[in-house]
């Protein structure tokens, strides 16, 4: 955020003060700090998806699963520990 600041100021005090290069500037800013939430929300997903992991139960020699692996075999847990409930 440093930089942004910077190129700001540098915009700012050099006179650079058209509009399209202002509108640069903030779409340089807008787009790292959309960056910045898309880093968040992917740490988060890959997150969910870890725990989600751990919970769905593997052989133990398999390679780690993929996001759609890891949603198919939670389905078919799901569906078989739910079968298991409803005949017991």
């Amino acid at each position: 955020m440093e930089d942004d600041e910077h190129e700001l100021r540098y915009c700012s005090t050099h006179g650079h003060h058209s509009k399209s290069k202002r509108r640069r500037i903030i779409n340089v800013v807008q787009r790292q700090a959309a960056n910045v939430r898309e880093r968040k929300r992917m740490f988060s997903l890959n997150e969910a998806f870890d725990e989600l992991r751990r919970k769905v139960p593997t052989f133990a020699y398999e390679k780690r699963l993929s996001r759609i692996d890891t949603l198919r075999l939670a389905i078919v847990y799901i569906s078989f520990m739910t079968d298991l409930l409803e005949n017991t």
